[in-house]
């Protein structure tokens, strides 16, 4: 099987290089953008991804989309045509570094800050210089990045699948419309869970978020559409890449993907303990309990949004009583509305936090 996806992924990159020659010597068709996702930083580093694609098929559907309307623009951005061998320079201060973008156009970089990106929020500069065939001029863009401030308490680690909003990942064949819905404003953002976040985060978005999903970064711009339109706060964003290689068919597993995630960000930031937010319909609680056995008390709580039934209700409470065991707050329920009473006795959040997130699950609930 290795040697058939060895074979496969050579000849899918070999498609790209072809692709490549021809648009070298023909010029481009379409108008070609670069896309930064949030990044990430320390005193020291900076990291930021990011990927350059055609235009034409990262567009928006109409807001009375029939469901075809809606397949049709999402398959339109998996489709979207990757720009390989793109030169892309981020600009950090008087900073200036230089990449290429690989075969499924994306690009990511690490770079030595010095200690020059303030605490907080701030933007660094990401120009696209050149790509094979390029006639438009140079296009300059700004990116977020984020370095947690000093005085923050804690971090806090959230899936986004079934977690934030509804994706009908767990029960595919149920949810085909939610899963292709191509419009950010027709999700659903669960009851109380914006409050509570922006009640985790603190006064002055002290305390870092980061999310994490399986999905792919073709999906980003929806996802991060739909998090400002339900105030839900910003945060780095860790996706997945979908596609051939030598290691994989398609994507990863949920859980080597968001497992490495985990760890990764924990080893970034080794003075800041986290919560995990995750759902019972995948794999979070086995991801979450394996993140308590590695990193210990450093794992302030585990919190699992219900959306399964009896029988993984079973497995996830197993799964978690080791963790309570070790000290680790744990609630499993379909709202989280427990875990937010048990954050305001932690002083996690106010008091006026926790009012407004049982005030949104009880407008819910009475709708």
């Amino acid at each position: 099987m290795s040697m058939l996806r060895r074979l496969a992924s050579r000849f899918d990159d070999w498609l790209d290089r072809r692709r490549m020659e021809k648009r070298r010597t023909t010029g481009q068709d379409e108008r070609v953008i670069v896309v930064p996702y949030p990044g990430w930083a320390t005193e020291d580093f900076l990291w930021l991804r990011g990927s350059v694609v055609e235009q034409d098929k990262v567009e928006n559907p109409a807001p009375a989309a029939t469901i075809w309307e809606d397949l049709s623009v999402t398959l339109g951005r998996f489709m979207a045509e990757e720009i390989m061998g793109a030169t892309v320079s981020v600009t950090v201060g008087e900073l200036v570094t230089t990449v290429k973008t690989d075969s499924d156009g994306f690009f990511n970089v690490q770079i030595p800050v010095r200690g020059i990106l303030p605490h907080g929020w701030s933007s660094v500069t990401v120009r696209l210089e050149d790509f094979p065939g390029m006639t438009q001029a140079p296009l300059e863009v700004s990116a977020p990045v984020l370095r947690p401030h000093a005085e923050a308490g804690f971090g806090v680690i959230s899936d986004i699948d079934d977690t934030i909003l509804r994706t009908g990942i767990a029960e595919p064949l149920k949810n085909i419309r939610t899963i292709i819905e191509a419009d950010a404003e027709a999700r659903v953002a669960f009851p109380g869970l914006p409050e509570l976040y922006r009640g985790l985060q603190s006064t002055g978005g002290i305390n870092p978020i980061f999310y994490v999903s399986s999905g792919s970064w073709k999906l980003f711009d929806l996802i991060a559409k739909f998090k400002e339109l339900n105030g839900i706060p910003k945060g780095p964003v860790f996706m997945d890449d979908w596609g051939i290689d030598e290691t994989r068919w398609f994507k990863s597993s949920h859980g080597a993907h968001k497992t490495a995630t985990i760890d990764r960000i924990l080893a970034t930031y080794p003075a800041l303990d986290f919560i995990l937010v995750g759902d019972s319909g995948q794999h979070d609680a086995e991801i979450y309990a394996e993140a308590v056995r590695t990193h210990g008390t450093r794992i302030k709580a585990v919190w699992i949004r219900d959306v399964s039934g009896n029988e993984r209700d079973a497995e996830v409470a197993a799964l978690l009583r080791d963790a309570e065991a070790a000290g680790v707050a744990v609630f499993a329920e379909p709202d989280l509305q427990q875990a937010a009473v048990d954050a305001a006795e932690q002083g996690w959040i106010t008091a006026n936090d926790l009012a407004a997130v049982q005030g949104a699950i009880a407008g819910a609930q009475h709708g």
